[in-house]
């Protein structure tokens, strides 16, 4: 068992190596804190979600995955190929499609609607996961999609489900529970 003068002294030079290494730090924080601060700020706008397209609320859509014209509407849009982006925003994964995904993901409260689809290959759908996407994101995607989506097709994502949508759901759940 250590005496009181023994456990004094320890806590004196704990407290000394603490107040040292407060001041070190502070002196390599105070000229640094600018860039600091608007990297922080670089950051926070960049994993920003985008507004007004995403889900008006946090009840999941009923319908989990896509199926039939749905899944056929999006991989015909996206012309059989991956529509994740090569590096960040710029070109275009050269795999071919196998999945098709929500682009706000279904466990965020995104429906499974056709503006909200989008085709992956297998490695890029696992990947994505269930981040809510930035706005760059969907701003590429749409950019992206641009170029190759047939003429006529919608390619503004946009993640909320309209009244006929939303009517034939209940319809569905309606005669599930039946």
């Amino acid at each position: 068992m250590l005496g009181p003068a023994r456990t004094t002294r320890r806590a004196n030079i704990l407290d000394d190596v603490f107040a040292e290494v407060s001041d070190q730090f502070w002196a390599f924080l105070a000229p640094n804190l600018w860039w600091l601060i608007l990297l922080l700020l670089v950051l926070v706008i960049l994993a920003f979600p985008i507004l007004g397209r995403g889900p008006n609320s946090t009840k999941r859509d009923p319908w989990r995955g896509f199926r039939f014209a749905a899944k056929e509407t999006v991989m015909l849009r996206a012309g059989g190929r991956c529509e994740a982006p090569r590096f960040f925003v710029w070109g275009r994964c050269s795999t071919v499609a196998a999945e098709v995904d929500h682009v706000i993901p279904w466990s965020k409260g995104g429906p499974t609607v056709i503006s909200n689809g989008q085709a992956l290959c297998a490695s890029h759908n696992r990947l994505k996961s269930a981040i809510f996407p930035p706005w760059w994101y969907v701003h590429g995607l749409e950019r992206r999609r641009n170029r190759y989506a047939p003429k006529g097709s919608k390619v503004r994502v946009r993640a909320v489900l309209n009244d006929e949508e939303r009517a034939s759901r209940e319809r569905w759940s309606t005669n599930r529970r039946k």
